[in-house]
């Protein structure tokens, strides 16, 4: 039987309302906010103790990081770039990835968005040394690093396309690009993009864009999307890195709806590789 695609969850982006705890064991694999729980400026002790907490969490295997730069005002374009600060943050937040077993990196493309004003040229200059210093720290520990195009189109590749193109650019073996199927919609990019250079599909997010899969009307693409992830060998994960909310008309009970999201999308993957 081919090899299916793994089903990936986002934890601890927002513990207090989002218990990590709650998540069932049925998800194949997890992902990690870095800036929310990695924090690379934070000493060593603090994070010693949040590894003892992830642990306890006793999430399914953590393979796939997001939030890369988030949150501290660190930025990798435009006339007030820190370098130190970006090569500090980023030696040591790939070191802690590799202590959870990351595998693929997540890169937000609204971290490539040219101000207003700044020549985008320089910007492009940037971006390029940017993408060679997560590619330098993602090769030391065997990571691929997942440039994720976000339709805005004051990003330096807003498109999917444009993101290969991009990551072609960098030419680095580690630099690869994330499909994300609320940006495909919101653009009106084909699905059956991702099938030009499949081996540059690194990852892939979804999402009902107010909410969990299963909350609204996509199965259909939902279908789609998995039918092209099959055909193409994709044994990436898929993940729900979403706002989560409760269907049942209660407060949300986040475990309650990581099960109901998670037997929703084993059906779909099951559906498709069963045709």
């Amino acid at each position: 039987m081919t090899s299916q695609f793994k089903l990936c969850i986002l934890f601890g982006d927002k513990p207090d309302i989002r218990p990590p705890a709650e998540i069932g064991s049925g998800w194949d694999v997890t992902e990690v906010p870095v800036a929310i729980q990695l924090i690379p400026f934070e000493s060593e002790a603090n994070w010693a103790a949040k590894k003892a907490q992830i642990a306890d969490w006793d999430l399914p295997p953590t393979r796939v990081s997001s939030h890369f730069l988030q949150f501290w005002g660190l930025k990798a374009v435009g006339s007030d770039v820190d370098w130190e600060q970006l090569e500090f943050w980023t030696k040591r937040a790939f070191r802690r990835l590799a202590d959870l077993g990351v595998e693929v990196v997540g890169i937000y493309g609204g971290f490539f968005a040219v101000p207003e004003g700044f020549p985008r040229d320089e910007a492009m200059q940037q971006a390029l040394r940017f993408s060679h210093l997560l590619a330098d720290h993602a090769e030391q520990y065997n990571m691929t690093v997942a440039l994720e195009p976000l339709s805005d189109l004051t990003t330096l590749w807003p498109r999917y396309l444009e993101g290969i193109e991009f990551a072609k650019k960098v030419n680095r073996p580690s630099v690869k690009v994330m499909a994300d199927l609320n940006y495909f919609i919101k653009l009106d990019q084909p699905l059956e993009h991702i099938t030009i250079e499949p081996e540059y599909c690194a990852h892939v997010h979804i999402a009902e864009g107010g909410g969990q899969p299963g909350t609204g009307d996509r199965s259909d693409i939902y279908k789609r999307l998995f039918r092209i992830l099959r055909d193409i060998g994709y044994q990436g994960a898929v993940s729900c890195a979403c706002a989560w909310v409760s269907t049942d008309g209660g407060p949300l009970r986040f475990g309650v709806e990581t099960d109901k999201t998670l037997a929703y999308l084993q059906n779909l993957r099951t559906e498709v590789y069963a045709e």
